[in-house]
């Protein structure tokens, strides 16, 4: 289940990334040639997301409290 999840979770969260690389593109003025240094304005915010829906999708949602 945690593995399906963390799946899902971060193909979902390609959707975000996709937005906030654009955003990140277009506040770095748009350049017409791609650049070293524009890994931080596309890439970073497109596998950040994912990364962080993986890591969303896989943690357990056991609570402490519950546990007997």
């Amino acid at each position: 289940m945690g593995l399906g999840r963390a799946v899902l979770f971060g193909s979902l969260a390609t959707i975000p990334g996709v937005l906030l690389s654009l955003v990140g593109w277009i506040l770095s003025g748009s350049p017409e040639e791609w650049s070293t240094n524009l890994w931080l304005a596309c890439y970073v915010p497109f596998f950040g997301c994912i990364a962080a829906g993986a890591m969303i999708g896989w943690r357990d949602e056991r609570s402490p409290d519950l546990e007997v």
